[in-house]
């Protein structure tokens, strides 16, 4: 891990203050690769870029439509037709030259995180990327609403304790389980009042979305109400924990 330059420690001034040099240099060593492009992915690339992320791998070509100029402000009506990873690339790259943005991922590329955005996407990436031992996220939005789900893997820590006027350094690790067994577990008890109080119904109505791999914005609220039936009653969970009402705002 090479040192910071004198450049990077002007522009990441403030940042470095806040979580140290070591963590900016891991920081600058990452590479991150985007699976599916949504407004998901241009806030979160925004963010990376401008905190001085290594690399970022955006990877979907499909073209820009109309509905892409209405939820993703670097998108411009001249845009249109064009491959979505590759003008997404060019106007993040502007925001800091010091990041390597890239269009388009290639079968040898080697990546630290992938990010599937996209309940299509998750269902079909998390399994994949965990057998290369690749940390994995999953995210997507709709509407006001959203869900994100994090593997990764073994992940080992460093927390600070206080004990009265002494703080000190503790190491912890945190092992992480497989998307397909986080969708497949049980919750604690049936009384649908008590759940309620512990999770959200949205949660299992994108848990179905993200099990069945779903387009959210093709599948009918029909549709989707059945497929979330079917995952409560699986899990001996009364249906009444969703109601329509959730199920169209999902």
């Amino acid at each position: 891990m090479s040192a910071i330059s004198k450049e990077e420690v002007a522009l990441y001034d403030r940042q470095i203050r806040l979580w140290g040099m070591e963590a900016q240099a891991r920081l600058r060593s990452s590479s991150i690769c985007f699976q599916g492009i949504k407004a998901v992915t241009l806030e979160a690339c925004k963010n990376l870029v401008l905190a001085g992320v290594g690399r970022i791998t955006l990877n979907d070509s499909s073209p820009i439509t109309h509905d892409d100029l209405e939820t993703q402000y670097y998108f411009q009506p001249d845009d249109l037709g064009e491959p979505r990873d590759r003008v997404l690339a060019a106007r993040l790259a502007a925001l800091n030259p010091l990041v390597d943005v890239r269009a388009g991922a290639q079968t040898d590329d080697a990546f630290d995180v992938v990010v599937a955005v996209g309940a299509q996407r998750a269902a079909v990436e998390g399994a994949r990327w965990r057998r290369q031992n690749v940390k994995f996220v999953a995210a997507d939005a709709v509407g006001l609403f959203g869900f994100v789900f994090v593997d990764c893997l073994r992940h080992e820590f460093v927390e600070e304790v206080k004990s009265g006027d002494e703080t000190r350094q503790v190491r912890g690790v945190q092992e992480y389980v497989p998307l397909e067994q986080s969708l497949a577990g049980k919750v604690q008890g049936t009384n649908v009042q008590r759940l309620q109080r512990r999770y959200s119904a949205l949660a299992f109505v994108f848990q179905a979305v993200v099990a069945e791999g779903l387009d959210t914005d093709a599948v009918s609220a029909e549709e989707l109400g059945r497929l979330v039936r079917a995952g409560l009653r699986s899990r001996g969970i009364a249906e009444e924990m969703v109601n329509d009402d959730i199920i169209r705002q999902g």
